[in-house]
C-alpha cells in the first residue's frame, strides 16, 4: 500500500492523519506545500490532480481519497479503526 499525504504546516488534521497512518504501523510519503511546492498551491494541485480547498489531502495506491474524515472512513471500512479514527 502506497500512502502519500498531501500537508500543510500548523494543520492539525495533518497531523492526526499522520498519526493515524503511524498507528496503523504504515508507512507513508508526506509532500508538504511549503518544503516539496516551494509555498505555490498551483503546483500542489496540480499534482494532487484536481481542484481542492481543504488540508490534508490523501491518496492510497494513486488514488485521492479526500481528507482525514476520508481517511477514517477509509481504515474504518476495512475493520482497522472505530468511526473516531481509533484504532479497534
Amino acid at each position: 500500500m502506497t500512502i502519500v499525504i498531501y500537508s500543510k504546516t500548523n494543520c492539525v488534521y495533518c497531523t492526526k492523519a499522520k498519526g493515524l497512518v503511524k498507528s496503523l504501523g504504515l508507512d507513508y510519503t508526506e509532500k508538504s506545500l511549503e518544503k516539496d511546492f516551494n509555498g505555490d498551491p498551483g503546483k500542489m494541485l496540480e499534482d494532487i490532480g484536481k481542484p481542492v480547498r481543504q488540508m490534508p489531502q490523501i491518496k492510497i495506491d494513486g488514488k485521492l481519497i479526500g481528507g482525514y474524515n476520508q481517511l477514517v472512513e477509509h481504515f474504518e471500512s476495512q475493520g482497522k479503526v472505530n468511526f473516531k479514527g481509533e484504532i479497534k
